[in-house]
C-alpha cells in the first residue's frame, strides 16, 4: 500500500503558550507544502516572487578624475553574458550568473536639470521630484511619486503580514534638505516610509507578530521558540527526512540570529547623523556587522513570506558615512567631491559591493523549492549619481541580481544602452514580480517598456 504524500498548507505556522498567550513561528518552504516537482505550492500557486531596492550615496568613482564627466571604473568593458568583473565587482563572484550589470542608462525623470544628488534619487520611481521651500537649507525637495517597491507593494504587499519592509545601515544620512535625500521608499509625494536602522527594531516589525511590539509585558521571542518546539517535535514526526532537516535548521537559525542581533547593541547606538565632515564625529559606525545582521533578516523574513517587498538603504544620498574599515576618516560625500580622493572613493565602492553582494548571498543559500530565494528574487541597486564629482545621471551605476523567479536574463549580462531610460530597468524588475503592470514613472521618465536583453 502506498502512502499518501503528506501536504501541508504554506500558511502553517508552529504554535505554542507563553504566559497565556498563543505565540506562532512561520515556517520556511517545505517539500511537504510544494507539489511533486517542487516548482510550485501543493496548491498550485507558484512559489513568491520578490523586490529588493537596495541603494548607496554619492556614486562610484572615476576612470579619470580629472575628467569629471567621463566613464566609471565600475563597468566592464566587455557586453552580455560573459562580461569580466572588474574590482569594483568581484564580490559578485560567488554569485556571478545572478549579477547583471546595465551601464548607459539615465535618469530621464531628472530632465530638465535642477539640482545634484536630488535629480539623482528620481532613479528609484520614474518620477520627476518636486521642489519645496529650502528653508534654511541650499535646497529642498520630495518625491513626485511612489517608488518601485511602492507600486509592487501595492498589487502584492495584502498577501503576506507586511506588505513591506524598509530597512537602513547607515545612520549618517542627510535630514536638512526634504524627503528626497533622507528616505528612499515613498508611497508618494507626502509619504516617505521611514527606515529602521536598529536590527533590533527589525526583528520585532518582522517577528514579533504575535504580540504588540509596544507593550513590554508580552513574551520576547526567545520564549516563543521555546513555546513552539513541542508542536514542532509533532511536525517532524509527520513531515519526510528532508523536511525534518530544514525545519532543524530554521529554528538554528532563527535562535542564531537572534543572539547574533542581541550582541549588537550597544554598538549601534551610535551618535545620529550630521550634515558636518564626519571626521569631526567620535566613533566608527558598525556598517559590516548590522549589514550582516540585516541581511539575514531579510533573507529569513522571504523564506517565512512574512514580506515580500524590501528596501535596503546602505548609505544616504550626501551621506556622511565614514569607511573606517579601510583606514578613512572623510565622510564619503565631502570624499567624492575631491578628485584627489578617487581611489579613496573607488575603495569605498568595493566595499559597499561587498555588503551587496552578502545579502545576495544570504538569499542564495536560502533553499526553496528546487531552487534558492535568490532565484525568485530580483535585487535592484543603483545610486543618486554616476559619480559624486561630477553629480551626473547620465551612465548611472546599476546592478540588478536575482532570477526573479525565471523571468530575468541566467546567467547575468553586462547590457549597455547610451541614454536609454532607467525607468525601462525598474520596470523589467517590477514586472518580475506584477507581470502585469502596465507602467511606471511619470512626465519625462515614464516607462511601458522593459529591458529586453535583462529579460529572459
Amino acid at each position: 500500500m502506498v502512502s499518501k504524500r503528506l501536504q501541508l498548507s504554506r500558511r502553517t505556522m508552529l504554535r505554542g503558550m507563553v504566559g497565556g498567550s498563543v505565540v506562532a513561528l512561520a515556517l520556511p518552504p517545505l517539500e511537504a507544502m510544494l507539489d511533486a516537482h517542487g516548482e510550485a505550492h501543493a496548491d498550485g500557486s507558484g512559489l513568491p516572487r520578490r523586490l529588493v531596492t537596495w541603494f548607496w550615496g554619492n556614486g562610484v568613482a572615476l576612470a579619470d578624475p580629472g575628467n569629471a564627466g567621463g566613464p566609471l571604473r565600475f563597468f566592464p568593458g566587455e557586453t552580455g553574458p560573459s562580461y569580466t568583473l572588474t574590482p569594483q565587482l568581484q564580490p559578485f563572484a560567488a554569485v556571478r550568473d545572478y549579477v547583471s550589470v546595465l551601464s548607459g542608462y539615465r535618469v530621464a525623470a531628472s530632465y530638465p536639470l535642477r539640482r545634484g544628488h536630488h535629480d539623482g534619487c528620481a532613479i528609484l520611481s520614474g518620477h520627476p521630484f518636486i521642489e519645496l521651500p529650502p528653508g534654511s537649507a541650499n535646497y529642498a525637495s520630495k518625491f513626485g511619486g511612489p517608488t518601485v517597491d511602492q507600486v509592487v507593494a501595492e498589487e502584492i504587499g495584502g498577501q503576506t503580514f507586511l506588505p513591506s519592509i524598509q530597512l537602513a545601515v547607515s545612520r549618517r544620512i542627510i535630514s536638512s534638505e526634504g524627503f528626497s535625500l533622507q528616505f528612499i521608499s515613498h508611497k508618494g509625494p507626502d509619504q516617505p516610509l521611514s527606515q529602521i536602522f536598529d536590527p533590533r527594531e527589525a526583528w520585532d516589525r518582522l517577528f514579533a507578530s504575535f504580540t504588540a511590539p509596544e507593550d513590554p509585558s508580552k513574551p520576547h521571542r526567545l520564549a516563543a521558540l521555546d513555546a513552539v518546539m513541542e508542536d514542532a517535535a509533532q511536525l517532524k514526526g509527520r513531515v519526510s527526512t528532508n523536511d525534518g532537516y530544514r525545519l532543524d535548521a530554521h529554528l538554528d537559525a532563527v535562535a542564531q540570529l537572534r543572539s547574533q542581533i542581541d550582541a549588537l547593541a550597544p554598538a549601534c547606538e551610535i551618535p545620529p547623523p550630521t550634515t558636518q565632515a564626519n571626521d569631526e564625529v567620535g566613533g566608527n559606525e558598525p556598517l559590516e556587522e548590522v549589514n550582516r545582521a540585516m541581511s539575514d533578516l531579510l533573507a529569513l523574513a522571504f523564506a517565512c513570506d512574512i514580506t515580500r517587498v524590501a528596501s535596503v538603504q546602505f548609505t544616504g544620498s550626501v551621506g556622511y558615512t565614514v569607511y573606517h574599515m579601510l583606514g578613512q576618516s572623510m565622510g564619503h560625500h565631502d570624499m567624492t567631491h575631491d578628485g584627489g580622493l578617487n581611489d579613496a572613493v573607488d575603495a569605498a565602492t568595493i566595499e559597499t559591493m561587498a555588503n551587496l553582494a552578502y545579502l545576495l548571498e544570504a538569499l542564495s543559500l536560502t533553499s526553496e523549492g528546487t531552487g534558492n530565494l535568490l532565484d525568485n528574487s530580483v535585487v535592484f541597486a543603483s545610486s543618486d549619481a554616476s559619480s559624486g564629482l561630477s553629480h551626473s545621471v547620465e551612465n548611472m551605476p546599476v546592478v540588478v541580481a536575482g532570477g526573479g523567479g525565471g523571468a530575468l536574463a541566467h546567467p547575468g549580462v553586462h547590457l549597455r544602452n547610451d541614454g536609454g531610460n532607467s525607468s525601462d530597468i525598474l520596470l523589467s524588475c517590477a514586472r518580475t514580480v506584477c507581470p502585469e503592470l502596465p507602467q511606471i514613472g511619470g512626465g519625462p521618465g515614464l516607462s511601458t517598456s522593459t529591458v529586453a536583453g535583462l529579460m529572459a
